[in-house]
């Protein structure tokens, strides 16, 4: 399973982009930057996720598959987030929470 780093870039009102980095001499190598995903959050696609049925955890299940499905195709294999998770989901969910708690 590859090891990656998700390095988030300064977040618009509506999306995020986010570096995925992995390790190829080990995690005290350099890093190598394989592939940019845009994870989009704005009005449309949380309202999207609502006609869904889909609650605020709903919402953030989503995100969390979305994320590793996306990664997972431009990796071509499973992978593990060693550092830079928490960064992104914490952003995440404050659009994602401010917005189903309207």
């Amino acid at each position: 399973m590859k090891e990656i780093k998700l390095v988030c870039d300064a977040p618009f009102f509506d999306k995020v982009d986010v570096n995925v980095l992995d390790f190829p001499s080990g995690r005290e190598g350099e890093p190598r930057h394989r592939c940019k995903i845009t994870v989009d959050f704005g009005p449309y696609d949380l309202a999207q996720l609502k006609k869904q049925g889909l609650d605020c955890g709903g919402a953030m299940e989503y995100y969390e598959k979305k994320v590793y499905d996306t990664v997972k195709f431009y990796l071509a294999q499973d992978w593990v987030c060693v550092e830079g998770h928490d960064v992104l989901f914490d952003m995440i969910k404050e659009k994602v929470s401010a917005y189903f708690a309207q």
